[in-house]
């Protein structure tokens, strides 16, 4: 006996099922003799493509077609429907994929039809034709002889070069509705006398997915299960959980109720469920209560986005109250995620807990990056009181050992400041003058003894490694990112004139104060000096922030803030060291450019 997918398979336009437009295309073509040469019928599994090719084949060589269909009484159908016909020609590209299948074909399309007036191959599974074999078809398929159609069938016509797709008339055959889907498993189930619920039909009819085949090998699976087949039959023979159970295992991962859950995942597994159809099912569970959620119960049923009886309906309206838009997309994201996780899985059960567990007790990202943006607007808007910021002195002394060579101006130091003492431990004393760079060489100006005398005279001190060029500079940072003091700017720190810079240049709104701004967000720092305000830029913008419409319009900002002193460029202390020594001493004091090169 021939499952229920075979017995009953389309045999007219008429019996395809969920393929209207596409049906009353070839019907039209069949009526008005428009036949095209090559054909592309692409889709999911089980939704009519090669039945729709194999009437099509026999309606273009039927000798009275009835509103595009074959008849199926005249000599032309009963031949062709006979499995020994040689001018039907089906074929397999999945096993016969190769440059000399193709080139076979090329060989024998030059030979006329025996019945018929057309002789017709259909290949299915054209996706899995070798690119050789693409190459040798490639120009029979644009021009074959007048009396051969090619049918191409697929279900990945991504794979498919565009060179055939261009020469193909393509239709795109969708997946039939579940209301669809049910009524021919009712017609199915009424013409076989098995006795059903309407409810079980629907159940079937979803667990096709869109299928049609599917469907129906479903329905063949369980028309032997029980004198009268209902949901609960459906459900236990294909491995799904039942409804109730589905929607409180959600109502528990959209409550955080992590007990609940694994108590209902047990339950599945004692049951026998499979995991991954459990999975599916709260996935397309999820989905319906995002929609109802999104626009409502009334509009889901008229528009027809949820597919649901009343029962199903009035638990989905349920599990809507239970949670908020953003909880129920991030269910639908991790149960979609662990679906396709499922299929890879050797232990499917402890897959699914383990990717509940995380997704009730996981950090929410989304939540943690709205917490992190809201701490952060609030630190720009209330910056912390002066007294609670890092407050170093403005420039690094050297130990006090060192001779003390003092810059020409003083920097400003600002109240509470370590000592360079604390920064610093003691280090052996220098060596003398003869030994620096600056001085003569050993050979015009030997040592003399009193200084060897003078030298063996210092007191033992600890030996540390003097810090690096890059410590320096970070300490340097710190103290351009310190307070700024300003008689008309009291208690304003570096980042607070910062942002009243950009704000005025914002407010302006010309090109080069939007140009000016952008270059202030990249880095920089801004430091109080004697005469001057100091803009510390790393050096691959210190080019581009000393232009003179750059400081034309930080001077402008300055004075739409109430602020004297000029505005001026100075290199970061690293980029400083590492560039400009004379600047560098200028600004931080010899000793301690010194002591940090060292």
């Amino acid at each position: 006996m021939a499952t229920l997918y075979r017995k009953y398979r389309s045999r007219r336009f008429e019996d395809v099922i969920g393929q209207d437009p596409i049906v009353r295309t070839l019907e039209n073509q069949i009526k008005l003799g428009r036949v095209g040469h090559a054909y592309l019928f692409t889709g999911s599994r089980g939704i009519g493509k090669t039945s729709c090719a194999r009437i099509f084949a026999r309606a273009v060589n039927c000798l009275h077609p009835v509103n595009g269909s074959p008849c199926g009484e005249c000599e032309a159908c009963k031949a062709l429907s006979s499995p020994e016909n040689v001018d039907i020609i089906e074929l397999d590209a999945a096993s016969n994929n190769g440059v000399d299948d193709a080139r076979d074909i090329r060989e024998k399309v030059k030979y006329m039809p025996v019945v018929g007036k057309y002789k017709v191959y259909i290949i299915d599974e054209a996706h899995m034709l070798t690119g050789g074999a693409f190459n040798a078809l490639l120009k029979t398929l644009e021009e074959p002889p007048a009396h051969v159609i090619f049918i191409l069938a697929t279900t990945e016509p991504q794979k498919l070069p565009q060179t055939i797709l261009s020469r193909c008339i393509r239709f795109d055959f969708k997946l039939v509705s579940v209301d669809e889907l049910a009524k021919h498993v009712a017609r199915v189930y009424d013409a076989e006398g098995i006795k059903y619920t309407p409810e079980a039909a629907r159940e079937i009819a979803r667990l096709g997915e869109g299928s049609v085949r599917d469907a129906l090998s479903i329905a063949d699976t369980i028309a032997s299960a029980a004198e009268l087949i209902t949901p609960e039959v459906v459900l236990q023979l294909t491995g799904s959980g039942d409804a109730d159970g589905i929607s409180e295992l959600f109502d528990c991962a959209a409550t955080g109720d992590v007990a609940g859950a694994l108590v209902a995942i047990d339950g599945f597994a004692k049951a026998g469920k499979s995991m991954f159809a459990v999975c599916r099912q709260v996935t397309d569970y999820s989905r319906n209560v995002l929609v109802l959620k999104s626009v409502g119960a009334q509009k889901s049923v008229e528009h027809g986005l949820i597919n649901a009886d009343k029962a199903t309906l009035g638990r989905i309206t349920a599990s809507a109250g239970k949670a908020d838009l953003d909880r129920i997309s991030r269910i639908l994201e991790h149960f979609g995620a662990a679906e396709s996780g499922l299929k890879y899985s050797v232990n499917p059960r402890v897959f699914l807990e383990t990717a509940l567990v995380k997704l009730v007790c996981g950090v929410d990202e989304q939540d943690l990056a709205k917490r992190i943006t809201a701490l952060e607007r609030k630190l720009a808007n209330n910056p912390l009181p002066a007294g609670q910021k890092k407050n170093i002195t403005t420039a690094v002394e050297p130990p006090a050992h060192t001779a003390v060579h003092a810059p020409q101006k003083a920097e400003k130091t600002v109240q509470n400041a370590p000592s360079a003492s604390d920064a610093y431990e003691p280090e052996p004393p220098p060596p003398p003058d003869y030994m620096t760079e600056s001085a003569p060489s050993a050979a015009k100006n030997p040592p003399k003894a009193s200084q060897y005398a003078a030298a063996e005279r210092q007191p033992p001190k600890s030996i540390v490694k003097a810090p690096d060029v890059k410590e320096f500079a970070e300490s340097v940072k710190s103290a351009d990112e310190g307070e700024f003091m300003h008689f008309s700017a009291t208690k304003v720190s570096g980042m607070e004139l910062i942002g009243a810079i950009a704000k005025f240049l914002r407010k302006k709104g010309t090109a080069g104060a939007a140009r000016a701004r952008e270059l202030l967000s990249r880095g920089v720092a801004v430091k109080e000096r004697d005469d001057y305000i100091s803009f510390v830029v790393p050096d691959e913008i210190y080019l581009s922030v000393s232009d003179k419409p750059v400081i034309d319009e930080l001077n402008a900002a300055l004075d739409g803030i109430g602020i004297e002193k000029r505005a001026a460029v100075d290199k970061t202390a690293e980029d400083l060291l590492q560039d400009d020594i004379a600047r560098a001493r200028e600004l931080f004091g010899r000793d301690g450019v010194t002591y940090a090169r060292r």
